[in-house]
């Protein structure tokens, strides 16, 4: 399978037009090579590579502005090779035509002031020495309508004089720009899970009483966006109105927060979870910032691009798609809060929160989340689904349906954190006169609402016990329209459970008819993924998924999100258990991208596709695209004579490789002749978007 990111360029012609943007970098660590010595982790040899090919990377976006966000290398100020080392980081990011703007950290000028610090402080000499070397370590600038303020951490809370002086310009300068978009950087974040937590003996987090000054001032001045790093891991939460995210290194993982995990540690004892690596791409548009994560995944040197012309394809957001038409089922929360062990560098236990699944939610660009409504009434849990729907994506609230149950006040206490209620019906797919009642009061009232069922005893083969459905078959539909219609009520939403395997192409015919239902406005279609044949999960979603965009109103929930390793029913999620995407994962990210996108950013138009299965390949055609899912690899031979007929057709295509990110101007003859080569990955898309009858 080919790699993710390429050298020869990105493609950002799928999302919105930005007014400006800027790459930030983190703690690549440079490392002079140690030769035959002996070094504690074998990870430790790849980062000077590692960082050199996150560098150019970087370079090849072609930003005017880049940031790094300190610990430019492994060494510490005052140690023997610290000087060697600077000079050989800085002749790396030179020689890619690169000139980023510094932000201090503990590996560039020294640790914060704690007596359990592992290292030693920030010093008068070694802030001196940064100064001389990489400029001043605070300063402001603009980046289009940005104001951009960068902080020195390492100095906060110090007796230098410099900390004074710093603070005293710092609200000076955010004073003097209020009203405007700012933006702060630091390498130190304030904190890592909430804003009381201990700060002496804590490697991670900025103590009192400087927090809870930076803190206020972000308040005060309402600071669109806080970038920190120093932690190799990512964090998301938001400090008021204040986005604050924590990036991840280039170069390698910090073991403890592993632990976060419910799984078998990262190689290098969690030092080399390489899935993880990476750096951000921010385009700042009239809404807010867009903060696009690009995956280096720890790789060093440029590979074979399978082809010439290839770009990385960067794909949109929850917030750049509104209206997206994919959700996602939660069968986990969607974050947990763990206590990483005392051990090195730290002093105590840390508490953190697993922010994976939400960002990775983000990043999937996931229009709506379905949630039991439990965790909206759960302060911690609630906090995280109201950062999710704060950044775009719609919650809707599932409840099974107790008679019991004070509605109306589950609603009352819920109403400004749910866009849709999905009533549950318990055992039965058929509603009561009841129940019709009080759908039927709730549409007067104008409550968006979506009915379900849970339905159990579904026997599956090879299981003992027979299984819970939840949703409504796609026969049982036509029941449910006469009794909806029999009672004037009219659903907003109906959840429809689709069948995975063989059956999922017999049923994708079908949804075009369920969207004419005179009592049905629209379908929330239900995929579960089963099993661990990541592969058949991605054929599953990329037909759903480009099936229902074709229906008006429609979305597809798609689940587990993250891995079911321990369960009666394994299932592979769209992240695994160390929260790394899988392969259907990046099919997502690229598909609701391309039926999400405007067609004149070179979005597809959602056409009904017809399904060819072979031996060779299950082919997908419409008006606008086509969808080639290989059964093994395409040599010298088309799949079927449809696809034939379609590519031939047109002049030029779009070839868009879904499993690596990739696209490709594409024609006929060059198609026809890299077939016999063999690079075509599993899952492939071709639109004519580019091309003329």
């Amino acid at each position: 399978m080919h790699g993710r990111l390429q050298i020869a360029g990105w493609d950002r012609s799928l999302l919105p037009e930005a007014d400006a943007e800027f790459v930030v970098l983190a703690d690549t660590h440079y490392m002079i090579d140690p030769g035959e010595d002996s070094v504690e982790f074998a990870s430790r040899r790849l980062q000077a590579d590692r960082a050199d090919r996150a560098w150019q990377l970087a370079s090849s976006l072609g930003c005017p502005n880049v940031f790094h966000m300190g610990d430019l290398v492994q060494e510490f100020p005052g140690t023997e090779g610290f000087g060697d080392a600077m000079s050989g980081a800085i002749e790396q990011f030179s020689k890619h035509d690169l000139a980023p703007r510094f932000v201090a950290g503990n590996h560039d000028v020294g640790d914060k002031p704690d007596p359990t610090m592992p290292t030693r402080p920030v010093t008068a000499e070694s802030l001196a020495e940064f100064h001389d070397l990489l400029g001043p370590s605070w300063y402001a600038l603009d980046v289009g309508p940005l104001h951009v303020v960068v902080l020195n951490s390492q100095i906060m809370n110090t007796t230098l004089p410099e900390a004074v002086l710093q603070r005293e310009w710092a609200e000076r300068e955010l004073a003097t720009h209020s009203g405007r978009r700012q933006v702060v950087m630091l390498h130190l974040p304030p904190y890592l899970d909430e804003p009381g937590e201990p700060g002496l003996g804590h490697y991670d987090n900025i103590a009192e009483p400087d927090r809870g000054w930076l803190i206020e001032l972000l308040e005060r001045h309402d600071v669109e966006l806080l970038l920190a790093a120093h932690v190799h891991c990512s964090f998301f939460d938001r400090i008021g109105s204040t986005r604050f995210r924590i990036l991840n290194s280039t170069s390698f993982t910090r073991p403890g927060f592993c632990h976060m995990f419910t799984s078998a540690p990262p190689p290098d004892q969690g030092r080399d979870d390489a899935a993880k690596l990476g750096f951000l791409l921010a385009r700042v548009r009239d809404e807010q910032v867009d903060l696009h994560w690009l995956r280096s995944e720890g790789r060093m040197a440029a590979e074979s691009s399978g082809g010439p012309g290839w770009q990385t394809l960067v794909t949109g957001l929850s917030s750049t798609m509104p209206g997206s038409p994919l959700g996602l089922s939660l069968a986990h929360p969607l974050s947990t809060r763990t206590e990483i062990p005392r051990a090195w560098p730290s002093a105590l236990r840390q508490r953190v929160r697993n922010d994976y699944p939400l960002l990775a939610a983000l990043e999937l660009g996931a229009g709506a989340v379905r949630v039991p409504v439990s965790d909206l009434e759960d302060p911690f849990l609630g906090s995280r689904i109201d950062i999710l729907r704060e950044e775009g994506v719609d919650v809707v609230a599932t409840v099974l349906w107790d008679e019991t149950q004070d509605v109306s006040a589950l609603i009352e206490r819920n109403a400004s954190r749910v866009d849709t209620w999905e009533w549950q019906l318990v055992g039965t797919d058929k509603p009561t006169e009841t129940q019709l009642e009080m759908l039927g009061r709730f549409q007067v009232a104008g409550l968006d609402q979506t009915l379900s069922a849970v339905v159990p005893g579904e026997t599956v083969a090879g299981k003992q016990h027979p299984r819970t459905r939840s949703g409504f078959r796609l026969d049982e539909l036509l029941d449910l329209n006469s009794r909806l219609a029999a009672a004037d009520v009219v659903l907003g939403r109906v959840a429809c459970r689709l069948a995975p395997g063989p059956r999922l192409v017999e049923e994708l015919p079908l949804l075009i008819d369920a969207s004419r239902l005179g009592s049905i406005s629209s379908v929330d279609w239900q995929l579960e993924l089963d099993g661990a044949d990541d592969l058949q999960s991605a054929e599953w979603a990329l037909m759903s998924l480009s099936a229902i965009v074709a229906v008006p109103g429609s979305r597809l929930f798609v689940g587990p999100l993250v891995d079911m390793d321990r369960t009666m029913d394994t299932r592979h999620g769209m992240l695994d258990s160390l929260c790394n995407p899988r392969p259907i994962f990046d099919v997502l990210c690229c598909l609701t991208t391309l039926l999400t996108a405007p067609t004149r950013a070179g979005g597809v138009t959602p056409h009904p596709i017809e399904w060819t299965v072979s031996e060779l390949a299950v082919v997908g055609v419409s008006e606008s695209m086509t969808v080639v899912i290989p059964r093994e690899p395409l040599t010298n031979q088309l799949p079927c004579d449809r696809f034939e007929e379609w590519i031939r057709r047109v002049k030029k295509f779009r070839l868009y490789d879904l499993f690596g990110r990739r696209v490709t101007e594409c024609d006929w003859k060059t198609w026809a002749g890299s077939l016999g080569h063999d690079w075509i990955d599993p899952l492939v898309m071709v639109d004519c978007r580019s091309g003329t009858d």
